[in-house]
């Protein structure tokens, strides 16, 4: 008996139905051409040493990026709903880099002032909140239902910021990163956190962020409680530059980093065992 392998739950509302094609980000904020994906578990199966170094192009992804993860309501809800004002803020957003010069003229680990005017950004931040259900499993909304009502709801407002912490970037580097939740352990604290990156931006959200972390990054979270869905806004953002060149979340070594830090690493392994 054939199965479609486009039924499944919805990463959204749980109904189990047929799936439309998500595309992450929206297929007009410069997401629709063909492209190569490469999966976690393919990318640790691989014999390269850096990720900028595959040798194999990975799935491709002809329609641009995205997957088959949202009913045939919740797409084009939320796709209409949000979709058209996220891309008028990635257009602006790509307008004000490239006068700073483009992505590749900025310093990494450094911090930028870009200014937006007349953006939506109740909306912006839902339609990233929807970016972030494609990226994970169905279980992601199913434990915060608070979410799917905020993104079900279009004037829905209010974010919880003990529970939620949602931060922007600019991109610079070499991979565009989809991460679903996962643990990461810093500076003896557990984080969990679930990263997007797709020129020009890179987002993350994170579950009970802590104030250490959440001080050093440029926090959108607000979007969701201080504006409603036909408010416009000029806002300015003071954004860190961070760059992606492996699949990890939170990982914006530079390349030489990468390469100095697998040295280390492969000199430690020698030495541990006896080859030194």
């Amino acid at each position: 008996m054939r199965t479609d392998k486009n039924v499944g739950t919805c990463h959204i509302c749980g109904k189990v139905g047929k799936l439309s094609y998500e595309h992450v980000p929206p297929a007009k904020a410069f997401n629709s051409y063909p492209g190569f994906m490469h999966f976690g578990d393919e990318l640790l199966r691989r014999g390269e040493a850096f990720p900028w170094e595959f040798t194999t192009k990975g799935k491709q992804m002809q329609r641009g990026v995205g997957f088959y993860t949202l009913c045939e309501k919740c797409n084009p809800d939320t796709g209409g709903w949000y979709g058209g004002s996220f891309v008028d803020f990635i257009y602006k957003g790509y307008k004000f880099i490239m006068g700073m010069g483009g992505t590749n003229s900025l310093l990494p680990q450094t911090k930028r002032i870009i200014n937006l005017e007349d953006i939506y950004p109740l909306r912006i931040i839902k339609q990233i909140i929807t970016m972030f259900f494609s990226v994970n499993s169905p279980v992601f909304a199913k434990a915060k239902p608070e979410l799917v009502k905020f993104v079900k709801n279009k004037t829905t407002k209010g974010l919880s910021r003990e529970k939620y912490g949602i931060y922007i970037y600019i991109l610079r580097g070499s991979l565009a990163r989809y991460a679903g939740s996962v643990g990461i352990l810093a500076f003896n604290q557990s984080r969990i956190v679930s990263e997007i990156s797709c020129p020009p931006f890179g987002y993350v959200f994170e579950m009970n962020p802590k104030e250490e972390f959440r001080s050093r990054e440029c926090e959108i979270t607000d979007f969701g409680n201080l504006y409603d869905f036909n408010e416009k806004a000029n806002i300015s953002l003071t954004i860190p530059v961070y760059e992606s060149n492996t699949p990890f979340p939170l990982d914006y070594r530079n390349k030489q980093q990468i390469f100095e830090d697998y040295m280390k690493n492969l000199l430690y392994e020698m030495e541990s065992g006896g080859q030194l």
